[in-house]
């Protein structure tokens, strides 16, 4: 049982340790002048292309695109707890418009359903129909609108948006905002990695790890922040133990590098290559589990990023 003890109260000890060392880290560097003032995220936009799909829009900056699962891109804010879904509905049309609208949107976690009258929608190189909508994703009850729209070659899209109830009215004008910019653009299969190059553009990803046994052992804390000038800056901070029983050495190492990043493809996969300006190139293939972005079977989380300039 002492031993048991021991070895959870060492564990969070270390945790404790490796958190502070690259929260310190976090800050120094954050103190560092920044070549321009950082401006309010609400106030500006991005554009989203996505060539194999075949359609753009304008995302607020505190929009991201946070996941792909099957046939839905989802598009969130956690500032806002504003959620944009887009599915690729290949043939929809004026006559079938209608009918998938009353059906709403069901998928995994996902139950949206339309309420109220349609309204049209013109949009660049594009129509549609759009309705109110109210439903749950992932168990949260959600306010929003949900638009079926359809342009030229066959290509449809049904696109949700919508926030928590208490959110929506605030975020409701910019919601028909964002779906007034939805353009549609001749589709270009081959393209799936420019995705990965908009999720990781502008992101600060953080993975915190373990190593050796409750004897000796360490606690690691990566993370990447990833500008959108395709500039990276990286550390990797440890806190390790030695433990023989009677008595325990602590002691803790980190270093940091930065260069350039690029996102290269691979048949249906995608590779993030990292050019470090010290030191050899860095190749880690790419993927997502339950939310997280997946670097060579190492799950990172996302965190903001108070190094990158906008």
């Amino acid at each position: 049982m002492n031993l048991i003890y021991t070895q959870k109260r060492r564990y969070l000890t270390l945790s404790m340790v490796a958190l502070s060392l690259l929260s310190a880290d976090f800050s120094a560097s954050a103190a560092e002048p920044k070549s321009q003032p950082r401006l309010a995220v609400q106030e500006h936009t991005r554009t989203y292309t996505d060539r194999t799909s075949g359609f753009s829009l304008e995302l607020p900056k505190d929009f991201r695109l946070s996941s792909e699962q099957g046939d839905l891109l989802y598009f969130q804010s956690p500032e806002r707890n504003g959620t944009m879904i887009v599915r690729t509905v290949p043939g929809l049309s004026l006559r079938t418009v209608q009918d998938r609208l009353r059906n709403g949107l069901h998928a995994e976690a996902i139950t949206i359903n339309p309420t109220g009258s349609p309204e049209t929608l013109q949009l660049q190189g594009a129509q549609g129909l759009m309705m109110d909508a109210r439903g749950n994703i992932q168990g949260r009850e959600l306010l929003g609108k949900l638009a079926g729209i359809f342009g030229p070659n066959g290509q449809g899209y049904m696109v949700l948006i919508g926030s928590v109830h208490e959110r929506w009215i605030g975020f409701r004008s910019t919601a028909n905002k964002m779906i007034g910019s939805f353009k549609v653009t001749k589709a270009q299969p081959g393209f799936e990695h420019e995705r990965w190059e908009f999720r990781l553009s502008g992101a600060h990803l953080i993975h915190y790890g373990k190593q050796g046994n409750y004897t000796s052992g360490a606690i690691y804390a990566q993370d990447y922040h990833f500008c959108r000038d395709r500039t990276f800056k990286s550390r990797f901070n440890t806190a390790q133990t030695q433990f023989n029983g009677w008595t325990k050495y602590t002691s803790s190492t980190g270093r940091k590098s930065k260069g350039t990043w690029s996102v290269s493809p691979e048949g249906d996969d995608a590779y993030l290559i990292l050019a470090n300006n010290r030191g050899p190139q860095q190749v880690f293939a790419l993927s997502e589990h339950e939310g997280r972005i997946v670097m060579d079977n190492a799950p990172f989380r996302f965190a903001t990023n108070e190094l990158c300039p906008e």
